[in-house]
């Protein structure tokens, strides 16, 4: 009877933990639309889209699995920025990378590979834009290309010529020069699209090209998937990535004032548009040989007497990402440096391999 009755208690007291909160499973929420309020020094996320928004199926469902959203690692990186800013009582509307927005909304590429065995020497990127409002004004775009490092094949000996195309025009957009042997095997590659994208609208769809050549000249357009752009096989955290940020109109009575001109600082000018060459260098890892016979120390050290060490060298971008493995101190000096630049030093990294 004792024991009848413990297993009775016991089933109890298992189906009262099954539905408190903390054992059921947990899922992390879609990030694609971060929000920063532009006074008050408070951060708010933007309303979910309808289809965000419909209520979830409660229970167990047999023999399915329900499907989540996994949000983009670069959109995290931005929601726990501005959360540690949140925190630390900071007004994100001085964080100038944010370009003076309120809203910041992600847009993953839609386009289909391109199955064709022929060289790739234009990939279309397709984004349905249908979501953004017509009311709120836009003030910076990014597309962001995640370049993967090319197999079998060195990398070219002359720095290339990324230029950024509307789909069916032949103006570019945007264009950046490449140079593999010095940048990281992998990465992203960023191109300001705001022009662009302000030209399209009210369409509902943005479609981008991209184009490489090499040397002087009239453009040889490269083979894109020898470069690391081709889009097969890959997950979703390295598909294209159109970042939007704008900002909400404010209604005045007394009609429309003339803009005003804004200051410009050492940040914006690093953050903003990038023109150059040496603008657009980023951090990434360089060599730096060290000989210890050079050094006078090939007396004590036996060893190896000479190694790669490598060392870092360009502007970490804002904001920090995790891949980097950033410590608190960076992270809040990044902050500090976004809001007084002549303050706080920008934070830089060591190479740990």
């Amino acid at each position: 009877m004792n024991a009848r009755r413990a297993l009775l208690s016991a089933a109890f007291l298992a189906s009262l933990l099954w539905d408190l909160p903390c054992c059921l499973s947990a899922s992390l929420p879609a990030a694609s639309e971060l929000a920063a309020s532009s006074k008050g020094g408070r951060g708010r996320r933007v309303p979910r889209s309808p289809r965000e928004n419909r209520p979830r199926q409660e229970g167990h469902a047999v023999g399915r699995t329900l499907s989540r959203a996994e949000p983009h690692e670069y959109m995290l990186s931005l929601f726990r920025t501005y959360s540690i800013a949140e925190k630390l009582g900071i007004n994100a509307s001085f964080f100038q990378s944010s370009k003076s927005a309120n809203t910041i909304t992600s847009f993953v590429d839609r386009g289909r590979d391109d199955l064709s065995p022929a060289a790739l020497r234009r990939q279309q990127y397709v984004f349905d834009v249908s979501t953004l409002s017509e009311t709120e004004e836009l003030v910076g775009a990014e597309l962001r290309l995640f370049r993967r490092a090319p197999r079998g094949r060195p990398p070219p000996a002359a720095p290339l010529d990324m230029q950024l195309f509307p789909c069916l025009s032949p103006r570019p957009l945007d264009f950046r020069t490449l140079d593999l042997r010095a940048a990281p095997a992998a990465g992203w590659e960023v191109f300001d699209v705001r022009q662009g994208l302000r030209e399209q609208r009210p369409s509902k769809r943005l479609c981008l090209e991209l184009r490489a050549s090499a040397g002087r000249g009239p453009p040889r357009w490269l083979d894109l998937r020898g470069l690391g752009f081709g889009r097969r096989t890959r997950p979703p955290q390295e598909r294209a990535l159109l970042v939007v940020f704008t900002r909400a109109r404010r209604r005045s009575l007394l009609g429309e004032l003339p803009p005003r001109r804004q200051r410009r600082t050492a940040f914006a000018s690093r953050h903003g548009k990038r023109h150059g060459k040496k603008s657009r260098l980023r951090c990434s890892k360089k060599p730096l040989h060290v000989n210890f016979k050079e050094l006078g120390w090939d007396d004590w050290i036996i060893a190896p007497l000479e190694y790669e060490a490598h060392h870092c060298e360009g502007v970490c971008d804002f904001p920090l990402r995790s891949h980097l493995e950033p410590t608190n101190h960076a992270i809040i000096q990044t902050l500090m440096n976004s809001m007084d630049p002549g303050s706080t030093p920008p934070s830089c990294c060591v190479p740990t391999k």
